[in-house]
């Protein structure tokens, strides 16, 4: 009887062990996809910045962009010469938030 309890124990220990790594699986892929999402409205906003400042004359403010995967909001401010200091403010459709500065030189992309 002792070795019965002994196995149905063990069992349930690997049992709930698996369950546990399972559920953290779930929760690093659904963090990679914010990632991805995350860096994909980066590189579309910085591109849809860079077509909107050529065709406009303003060295700072803030542009809003509504992407597919989300919402991001461009503060600028002009440099030098055709140099932008870039913050981005992303969120992305399931309410991921992350903030990045960065700049553009229009002149070398």
């Amino acid at each position: 009887m002792p070795y019965v309890l002994f196995v149905i124990a063990l069992a349930l220990i690997i049992i709930t062990a698996n369950i546990d790594s399972y559920q953290d699986e779930i929760r690093i892929t659904h963090n990679q996809t914010e990632q991805l999402k995350i860096e994909t409205l980066l590189q579309m906003a910085r591109t849809q910045f860079k077509d909107d400042i050529m065709n406009e004359s303003e060295t700072e403010g803030e542009m809003s962009y509504d992407l597919p995967y989300g919402h991001v909001l461009v503060e600028f401010m002009l440099l030098n010469d055709k140099q932008y200091l870039l913050y981005f403010t992303i969120t992305t459709d399931n309410g991921a938030e992350h903030s990045i500065r960065n700049w553009l030189d229009i002149n070398s992309e």
